[in-house]
């Protein structure tokens, strides 16, 4: 596997592994990646208590991960020793880790299973479906991130035998504040081919990643959008638009609303996994 893509891989499953511990308050996360056809091997984790499960190689059809590997549909487990719906090959594993509930949800990218994403207790606590929405809506987004790391990747290689750094996380990051920031701007120049042009170096900065666009936003609600990529509040979006916050909350429901959206952050996620933003 080229080295490049198992840096970026990397830093992209681990932030999710995190970013999905951190949303739902459960212990546990990991990630299996297809290793060979017909398994996984579980090759990221955030808060094992043990090494039973590292690196462990499921068998598709077999437990819970090897079930979503040969279904492609979650697969969720209120006590994993005693499930009937799943086998048990794995239970010495499970029981050695002390995992109790657990929930795992294909990552598919490109109409072919990446990898499975898993978040586990290791109390008898049943895990419901706000929990199995969240593990749900993190592989979706660890779909498209590693969907456009493919993309940019691909990009990047310039012609035969040769092949360019690619960006990392931090410098991907980086893009997308600029491209906030340059909105931002935009915002306040009066002129109306300079703020044109601003824009167009907007849509030029997204258009490398732009997946299929089915849901059309306006100028505003872009704008909105990405203040909030940077972390604005209402009021300091309203400010740096020039607008009222009522407004801005206005155009942020708008925004909601057509890309499904319970939550700001969700909002700008949903903006990105359509190439709204970078």
């Amino acid at each position: 596997m080229d080295p490049h893509r198992i840096a970026d891989d990397n830093e992209v499953i681990r932030s999710a592994l995190i970013n999905l511990k951190n949303v739902t308050g459960i212990p546990v996360t990991m990630y299996g990646e297809v290793a060979e056809p017909g398994k996984l091997k579980i090759s990221h984790w955030v808060g094992l208590r043990t090494p039973a499960l590292h690196d462990l190689l499921v068998e598709a059809g077999a437990g819970v991960g090897g079930r979503v590997l040969a279904t492609r549909r979650p697969v969720g487990v209120s006590d994993y020793l005693r499930a009937k719906v799943i086998t048990h090959e794995y239970d010495e594993a499970i029981r050695d880790e002390g995992l109790h509930s657990l929930v795992a949800v294909p990552v598919i990218v490109n109409r072919n299973i990446r990898g499975v994403l898993y978040s586990g207790v290791h109390s008898s606590v049943r895990l419901g479906d706000k929990v199995l929405e969240e593990v749900t809506m993190t592989a979706r987004c660890l779909e498209q991130d590693l969907a456009i790391a493919d993309a940019c990747r691909s990009m990047d290689r310039g012609g035969p035998g040769k092949s360019r750094r690619v960006m990392n996380g931090a410098e991907w990051e980086q893009v997308r504040s600029t491209h906030s920031r340059l909105r931002m701007l935009a915002n306040r120049i009066e002129d109306d081919m300079v703020r044109e042009e601003l824009e167009e170096l907007c849509d030029q900065m997204v258009s490398p990643v732009r997946v299929k666009q089915t849901t059309k936003l306006s100028a505003r609600e872009l704008d909105v959008l990405a203040c909030v990529a940077l972390g604005h509040t209402n009021v300091e979006a309203a400010e740096e638009m020039g607008i009222g916050a009522e407004t801005v909350k206005s155009y942020l429901r708008s925004v909601m609303r057509k890309l499904g959206a319970h939550t700001r952050y969700e909002a700008v996620n949903a903006a990105r996994r359509i190439g709204a933003l970078p």
